[in-house]
Order: C-alpha cells, then structure tokens, then sequence
C-alpha cells in the first residue's frame, strides 16, 4: 500500500517537471554563442544538477531563466524528475541546433527508468538560457500485428509556417490513384509525429493500421518539439494558435496539393488537446470532409488537472491529508482561471505556464462550435482513460445531439493513448509497450469508408 501511495505521490508531484512538456516552460531563443562550445556549457550545466549544485547552477542562468526558473524551482523540479526517473545515469551532447541565429544543444539524458532529450539554450554571453525535456525516441518499435508494411509506402516532407517549418511523414496505400487521408493533431507536449508517449507510439499505430486499410495518413513533429518557443514569441505570448491550430492548417492545405490524397476526402483526428481544437479548425478549414475526436476532452485543459489529481490520489483507497491540501491549492487556481483573475502575462501558479495560454484554451468553446457544423463527426472515448473522463464524451454527445451525421463509439477496455487494458488506468502503463486498439482501427477505417463523398 505505501509502495502505491509512494508511486502516486510522485505522479502528482511531478506535474510542475511535466508541465515543461506540456508548455514548452523555458525553452527560449537566444543568439548565438561566440566564443564558447555551447556542448561545454550545456553539459556542465547538466552536471551540477547531477551532482545537486544548485547554487552553481543558477549562476550558470541568464536573467530570464532566474525568473521562470529559481533555484528553489530548480531544485523541486530536478528532485520531482529524480523521484519518479531515479537519477541521472549519464548523458551525452547528440547534436546542437541552429534556428536562425540561436543555437540548442541536445542532450540525451539518461535516468535509471527514463531516457529523455534535454534541449539547453545557451546565450551569447555563455549563460543558459532555457531547459527543456522531451521523450526521446530510441527507435525501436515492435510492428502491431494489425500493420501491413507491404501494403503502404512512406513519403518524408517538410511544410509549414515560413521560418517555423515541420518535418512529417504521409503513409499511402499502394495501389496507384488517390486516397482518403487523415490529419493527425497531437495531445498536449512537445510532440513527435509517432505522438511518442514513453514506450508507446500511437500515432505510428493509427498510421499503419489506417494505410494498411486503404486510407492514407500525414502526421508530424509539433512545432514545440522541433523550434520550442521561438525567440520571435516570448512566453507570456504563447498561445494553442501557435502550439497547435496554425501548423494543422497548413498541413491541411499541404494535403491538398499531394496528388495520391484525395482532395475532397480529407479528415481531421485530434487526439486529447488535439481533439478539443478540432472543431476549430475544421470551422476555418471548410474542406475538411469529417471530424474524429479520439479522448478529446469537452472542457479546457485547466479544469481537467484537478480530476486527474484526485484520480491519482485515489488509487490507493484514500486521499491523506497533504494531498487533500495539493488538491484544494489546485483548485483555488483553477478557480482564478476560470474567473480569470489572473492577468494574461501572468504565470500561473500548482500548473506552470502563463495565464494567456490557458485563456485561449477557453475562449475556443468547442461545444458551441460543433453545434454550428453539418460535418460528419465520429467521438471516440476508452472507459480507462483517467486524463479524459467520460464525463467530457458525455458532454460532446449532447454537443452534437441535433447532429445526424454524428457517430460515437465507447471502448470500455481502452486507456488514454487508445490501448486496451485490464484494471485502473495508471501512468505506468505507458512505460510498457503496448499498441492502439485494432478494433478501434477497424471501425476508424470503416466510418472513414461510408463518409467518402
């Protein structure tokens, strides 16, 4: 029992480190160094939160990594990633970036149960400048069985934004001609284009499971996770435009110039934060043939937080006393977003990031939204899934209600990342391989079939 509260604690503990993934907290451009190997600066830097110089490591920092980052945040955030990662193995420079004038340098992090990839900016004048943690990919990737790799081929390209362009990858049936085609919207975090979760890589999955059936596929790296925050956007500015709904839009539009997709049957599938813009974006892309929401919360990300908390809390029968009191604290704050009291330059306290961030979020109302679109709509919701609760599919179902061409599936055995399991859904999970549903493949590429105009 105390192995599990000890487990949980952590989970919650360390949502001030994960909101680094979540807002891209402090990855901020700087110009280039001149004198200095960046690798040097990074690495050393590295070191002393190895070592737990904290001192040393904040006279390392520029003035506005000071700010966004004190030590006392410093040390609460490295002691929160060292509790549930363990401690930091050995890490080593893989490669340093440029972007325009800037550089970042990035290093492949091992923990004793983790490997990320640190991103540490580092100024002109030698100071670090910003520190940001991604999953790193390693690479391997056990095929799901439901994958026909000889049934598709896969076209890397590059579009986007002038000046913030993306990497991703369209998966086509063989075959000849053209196909339907699904966009890909990530979840929160800086995102790869697999939407790599730990060991789990569901994005891959829907890509080959879909392209295996006849229905082409695009997804891409997140713009967090290819420039961070960009120096042309300081933090306070930071919205889900610039996160999420600009770079769908242009890879909408850069679908429809691909001659094997079929122009007029082109779907959108937001995944978590994805599926909450969805409707967004479909309302500025007209073109767009249908809509699937897979566990795609109804409200914004803010209200979600203290759910998951008390979920989390919860698995081991009891809510202590400390945890009721992280509880109301988060609550407190949510309640000042939700009344906005803070101001949008405003960090925000318990959930990291800035007021204005989390206001787009809510002035998007996608429940109004959807009643406003004749689109065909597919929500799909796992019974597991403790990030998004069935509260939210609830909410989408009478959202969408007057809609006929409105469909709704519910997968009593599917976790969040639209993988079956067993019992309650804990964070662990995901450290074990494990693939998307190959029924939920199946009914995907089904409804997609009848929706062809």
């Amino acid at each position: 029992m105390e192995s599990l509260r000890s487990t949980v604690r952590r989970g919650i503990e360390n949502m001030t480190w994960r909101f680094l993934f979540i807002f891209g907290a402090i990855l901020l451009g700087f110009p280039a160094l001149a004198f200095e190997d960046p690798r040097h600066v990074a690495e050393d830097f590295l070191d002393l939160l190895q070592r737990g110089v904290f001192e040393e490591a904040l006279n390392m920092e520029d003035e506005t990594m000071r700010e966004l980052l004190p030590k006392e945040a410093l040390q609460k955030m490295w002691k929160s990633m060292t509790e549930e990662l363990g401690r930091l193995v050995e890490f080593r420079t893989d490669r340093v970036g440029e972007r325009g004038e800037y550089r970042i340098v990035f290093v492949v992090s091992r923990f004793e149960r983790m490997t990320l990839m640190a991103q540490v900016a580092v100024n002109e004048r030698g100071k670090i400048s910003g520190l940001y943690f991604v999953p790193f990919a390693s690479g391997e990737y056990p095929l799901p069985s439901y994958a026909g790799t000889e049934r598709f081929i896969e076209r890397e390209v590059t579009f986007g934004v002038p000046g913030s362009e993306l990497p991703g990858t369209l998966t086509v049936p063989k075959g000849g001609g053209s196909f339907p085609c699904v966009l890909l919207v990530h979840g929160s975090g800086a995102n790869d284009r697999d939407e790599t979760v730990m060991a789990c890589k569901p994005f891959r999955d829907l890509a080959f499971g879909l392209a295996t059936r006849g229905v082409a596929v695009f997804r891409y790296d997140k713009r967090t996770y290819v420039h961070g925050i960009q120096p042309t956007l300081s933090l306070p500015y930071f919205t889900v435009e610039e996160e999420v709904i600009e770079d769908a839009l242009e890879a909408l539009k850069f679908l429809r110039t691909q001659k094997d997709v079929d122009s007029k049957n082109i779907f959108l599938l937001g995944h978590s934060l994805g599926g909450f813009v969805a409707p967004e974006i479909a309302c500025r892309a007209d073109f767009v043939r249908g809509v699937i929401l897979c566990a795609a919360p109804a409200r914004p990300l803010h209200e979600l937080v203290p759910e998951q908390m008390e979920y989390l809390f919860s698995l081991d029968g009891v809510v202590d006393e400390r945890e009721a009191r992280m509880l109301e604290e988060v609550r407190g704050v949510t309640e000042k977003l939700t009344g906005r009291v803070f101001q949008p330059e405003d960090s925000v306290p318990q959930l990291g990031g800035y007021a204005r961030y989390f206001y787009s979020l809510m002035d998007l109302k996608p429940l109004e939204v959807v009643k406003n679109l004749s689109l065909p709509f597919l929500v799909i919701q796992g019974g597991r899934d403790y990030q998004v609760r069935e509260r939210d599919f609830l909410l989408w179902k009478e959202a969408l209600s007057l809609n006929p061409r409105a469909f709704f599936r519910f997968y009593p055995s599917l976790n969040h990342l639209l993988i079956p399991g067993e019992g309650p859904s804990k964070p662990e999970e995901y450290k074990r391989p494990g693939h998307v549903d190959e029924t939920l493949i199946e009914d995907l590429a089904c409804w997609i079939g009848e929706q062809k105009s």
